[in-house]
């Protein structure tokens, strides 16, 4: 069995792609809105489903004649190609989970005052402002 190098080279470009146009919408909205990892996930898990489900149809048809993707239309054609779903999922679902994790500091960011830390204001005199930390 051969490694599937270039589906799998075009999956995970795929992959870059799609965070690529995430975060340039993020950018411009400039909020952690869109999670390209978690798109990525769900259009390549339907792909494999997708993938899986036409195979089995195709494998347990019984053709007369050989057509030339009898050697696509196989179990074993398919579970080499699983793991050109399986890698760029699970490298998705792990930058998914780091992308949930900075859109949660970053809510708690906004929740913060400005000095990022809790702090008493004091107005010490009507030019300027101090603070003391609790």
């Amino acid at each position: 069995m051969d490694f599937p190098w270039l589906p799998l080279a075009f999956s995970l470009t795929l992959l870059g792609l799609m965070l690529f146009i995430c975060r340039t919408i993020n950018a411009t909205h400039r909020t952690l809105r869109w999670n390209g990892a978690l798109l990525f996930f769900a259009l390549c898990f339907m792909a494999m489903l997708l993938d899986f489900t036409l195979t089995m149809i195709f494998a347990s048809a019984n053709f007369n004649d050989h057509t030339p993707y009898d050697h696509l239309a196989s179990r074993t054609a398919w579970s080499a190609r699983v793991l050109t779903y399986l890698i760029p999922c699970t490298v998705s679902l792990l930058l998914a989970w780091r992308f949930r994790r900075r859109q949660r500091l970053a809510l708690d960011g906004e929740r913060r005052p400005r000095g990022g830390h809790d702090s008493l204001q004091i107005q010490t005199s009507p030019y300027s402002q101090s603070e003391l930390p609790l």
